[in-house]
């Protein structure tokens, strides 16, 4: 008998942190302040259940209360945590295996690409397991404005940002299509803000097309872009439109796990001042990394 009501207990206290995780989640929820008898509909608890689960939580700095209100709020402790979780998540640790399964799906090498400084960085990558591949390595930096990775990272700020980013007033040649007008460019990532995906058809490299997305963290901050390469006598516009999706996935499932509350439009097309060049995008579905 004493061994059942100490398994109740443990019951108990599971169901109080579960009710006490609830409302967390609801004050992190609200917009503002919230008063009790709100908050208690909002989750399901009687109020008495809520007030005492509230006061413990205040009581541990993980919510509070406004003395002139009565309405609570979230505690110091709960953004504590919150920036806890930001400092500790590993970009390239948890984003790899979604490059594992981004390159299996794609038969492509998928990278990982962040800003440095003028530059794109590639912080991580998986090869293609095709013979004739495009070839890259971690480390390698590259142009901004010639590469799909680099018009991603570009196309998360203001064009006034971007162009100080760029640190200059005319764009390097690197082969025949190259963009050099700024203001092409400046259209071009207008419409990647849009439409959430870059292309680079042979801009940096001849014989080399690439698509890339944006990654995400929890502020829904732009932080990488995710990317396949392949050599353009493969990556054909019929295959551009294929493929197109299957990196926009990727990129907002990379999102997701970095705490990003991903939207859930379809991308139905490639950014109009790529389009002309490299083809058009489908539908998109959900999409997760492929189990080991």
């Amino acid at each position: 008998m004493a061994q059942r009501r100490e398994g109740e207990r443990q019951g108990e206290t599971v169901q109080s942190v579960a009710r006490a995780l609830t409302l967390l989640d609801a004050l992190g929820d609200s917009r503002g302040e919230v008063g009790i008898a709100e908050l208690s509909k909002q989750v399901g608890f009687h109020v008495s259940t809520a007030h005492r689960l509230l006061a413990t939580l205040i009581a541990q700095g993980y919510a509070r209360q406004n003395p002139e209100t009565g309405r609570y709020g979230l505690g110091a402790k709960a953004f504590h945590l919150a920036e806890s979780y930001l400092g500790q998540m590993d970009l390239r640790g948890i984003v790899h295996p979604l490059l594992e399964r981004l390159s299996h799906e794609t038969g492509e090498t998928a990278n990982l690409v962040i800003l440095d400084g003028r530059e794109v960085l590639y912080l991580d990558k998986v090869e293609s397991p095709q013979s004739l591949r495009i070839f890259s390595r971690i480390g390698r930096r590259a142009p901004l404005h010639c590469t799909a990775a680099g018009k991603v990272l570009l196309a998360s700020r203001p064009w006034p940002e971007a162009q100080r980013i760029l640190g200059k007033d005319s764009l390097e040649r690197y082969t025949p299509r190259t963009i050099l007008s700024l203001e092409l460019l400046r259209r071009e990532l207008e419409a990647i803000r849009t439409e959430g995906v870059a292309l680079d058809r042979e801009e940096c490299e001849e014989g080399a097309t690439c698509i890339a997305t944006a990654v995400r963290n929890a502020r829904g901050e732009t932080v990488a872009a995710m990317s396949i390469s392949g050599p353009t006598l493969r990556m054909h516009p019929g295959r551009i439109r294929e493929l197109t999706p299957v990196v926009v996935r990727a990129g907002r499932e990379a999102s997701r796990q970095l705490g990003c509350a991903v939207e859930s439009a379809a991308v139905s097309r490639v950014s109009p001042g790529a389009a002309s060049r490299k083809g058009r995008g489908g539908a998109e579905k959900g999409w997760a990394p492929r189990k080991a």
